[in-house]
């Protein structure tokens, strides 16, 4: 099994340079008109709220897996708040929301979230405003089992699980990464980090 990986991953690196440097560009491109618009419109604003700690979760949309520089190419924002989807209960921990037209299932289990199908989000503000409406029902804890998880760094994993499912090829491991679940023990890690507490 590990021979699979290693071999899997070997293929993938090769496979992909020429493909992320073209994203990378692409995304350089696009994002940094993005970022400035963003800080001019906080300092605009210049609110006066608490920080929530947000593990050291990186600002932008750009990871570095094994040596190789991966960007992901976000579409558009859809929603404004948790209304726009439509959160509603199944039964006690399923839980049914619509997104661009489409429609998805989250799933409590103790101390953790799942979300089918969720490479099909490609947002991270879309993304952070689903997980604030999932752990406003069931909060998940933090990696040190005493804090609580937050949207941002929620949302940060889900992007994770993005690259993975962008990046891989059809496999196993594919069809592993196009759901999210948010394991308390998962906060924080990169995509190579991720990769490697599972080999």
């Amino acid at each position: 099994m590990k021979k699979l990986v290693n071999i899997l991953m070997i293929i993938l690196l090769l496979g992909n340079i020429v493909l992320l440097s073209y994203f990378a560009y692409r995304l350089y491109k696009n994002y940094d008109a993005e970022v400035i618009e963003e800080v001019n419109d906080i300092k605009e604003d210049e609110v006066d709220e608490p920080v929530e700690d947000a593990t050291s979760v990186p600002n932008d949309n750009m990871e570095t897996f094994f040596g190789v520089t991966i960007d992901y190419e976000q579409s558009p924002s859809y929603i404004n708040s948790i209304e726009d989807v439509n959160l509603r209960a199944m039964d006690e921990y399923n839980f049914l929301f619509d997104y661009n037209n489409q429609s998805f299932q989250a799933t409590y289990s103790y101390d953790n979230w799942t979300i089918y199908d969720s490479y099909r989000v490609k947002n991270v503000h879309d993304m952070t405003i689903i997980c604030q409406g999932l752990i406003d029902i069931y909060p998940v804890h933090g990696s040190d089992r005493i804090s609580y998880r937050n949207a941002d760094d929620m949302a940060y994993e889900w992007l994770q699980h993005n690259y993975a499912y962008e990046l891989l090829p059809e496999s196993n491991f594919k069809q592993m990464a196009k759901d999210v679940d948010f394991d308390p023990d998962d906060q924080g890690k990169s995509l190579q980090e991720l990769y490697q507490s599972r080999r």
